[in-house]
């Protein structure tokens, strides 16, 4: 079983990503998709769970696959992908990838959708206007639960 915090889009909210540090500390494994991709690494104390990828403000969106237990888990920031007009597209790339799970960003809003037995979830933003949002996610074997919690 791994327990996974999934950020997105943190826009040097430095102080949001402070409140998180008990999660931080009992999650396996951080999963940051971008914009101010440099912000997760400021807590040097979990680099060693910590993958992230750059998004759209961070110079080019960059995608990482990685397995966690065993589901094949697809890191974007989404951009590239045109997640702000519909899931078309990233879907697509999922399907081609033979992903189980993608996490993405860039919209600022929180999601979780199944599409096809491939989930698509967006953790939402840390910086923003209305909700602050993070995803907290359980890996079990070829199992995935998710939630979006809010931060306030």
């Amino acid at each position: 079983m791994k327990k996974i915090l999934v950020l997105s889009d943190t826009h040097a909210n430095i102080s949001a990503l402070e409140k998180l540090t008990n999660i931080m500390a009992e999650s396996d494994m951080i999963f940051h998709l971008g914009d101010h991709q440099k912000d997760i690494l400021l807590f040097k104390e979990f680099q060693d769970k910590i993958y992230s990828v750059k998004g759209n403000c961070d110079g080019g969106g960059s995608d990482q696959i990685i397995q966690v237990e065993n589901l094949k888990i697809l890191l974007t920031h989404g951009d590239k992908y045109g997640v702000k007009n519909d899931l078309y597209n990233l879907f697509l790339k999922a399907k081609e990838l033979g992903v189980d799970v993608v996490f993405y960003g860039h919209t600022h809003d929180a999601c979780i959708m199944n599409e096809q037995g491939i989930y698509l979830i967006n953790p939402g933003a840390l910086k923003g206007f209305f909700q602050k949002s993070y995803c907290y996610a359980v890996v079990y074997g070829d199992k995935i639960t998710a939630k979006i919690v809010d931060v306030r």
